[in-house]
């Protein structure tokens, strides 16, 4: 999954450059989730196949704004399989990670990546967003969750005063921003759109959102 190929684009395309030591922890990393996946469904078959380039890439993405890298406190809101979180907390172990979701079938999976790849930055929050005690995260992110007020609503208790949100999109619905800012006229919006490293055009977004 980790070829020279894909670091190569990784470094190319997110100016990310990868040690030998992170790139073995991927490598298991995907070992890990294979095995785990071969009995309990966290991915279709068909996503297994590019799951570096509809995942991972997709996951590592958020390093196209260029404040990413100032966050040190990173909350992932129904983090599945752990996309982004798992992948964000291989690859930069000097911020906090915690992965949220209230279905334990998907917490179990992050627990074993976990210990197996030892990976202290990691926290598991297995709970309902909206019941947590507040974690005061510098950042929230999103992916593949639900509309963009829906989460901001049900989470923006776990955000300190200077943070911010990311939302990964598949599309940018213009309805969805309108909605929000009907209801927060202050809030403020940047999208970065992105493409994954596919023969198919796969459009991806970023929407950052400062409230």
């Amino acid at each position: 999954m980790i070829t020279p190929e894909r670091v190569e684009i990784l470094k190319n395309e997110l100016n990310l450059v990868l040690d030998e030591g992170t790139i073995e922890k991927l490598k298991r990393w995907h070992e890990i989730f294979l095995n785990y996946n071969s009995h309990t469904n966290l991915m279709s078959k068909n996503d297994i196949e590019v799951i570096f380039e509809k995942h991972v890439f997709d996951s590592l993405a958020i390093l196209k704004w260029d404040k990413f890298k100032n966050h040190k406190k990173i909350l992932d809101v129904g983090c599945g399989g752990g996309f982004p979180s798992v992948i964000l907390a291989i690859c930069f172990p000097q911020i906090k990670v915690i992965a949220n979701d209230s279905r334990i079938k998907k917490i179990n999976f992050i627990k074993e990546i976990k210990e197996k790849l030892t990976l202290d930055n990691l926290e598991i929050l297995y709970s309902r967003i909206e019941s947590a005690n507040c974690v005061e995260a510098d950042l929230i992110v999103s992916r593949a969750v639900g509309k963009m007020f829906d989460v901001y609503e049900l989470s923006k208790k776990h955000l300190n005063k200077k943070g911010s949100f990311v939302f990964y999109k598949a599309k940018l619905l213009s309805e969805e921003i309108e909605n929000f800012c009907s209801r927060y006229n202050k809030a403020k919006f940047e999208i970065l759109p992105y493409k994954l490293p596919m023969k198919e055009n796969f459009s991806r977004n970023l929407v950052i959102l400062s409230p």
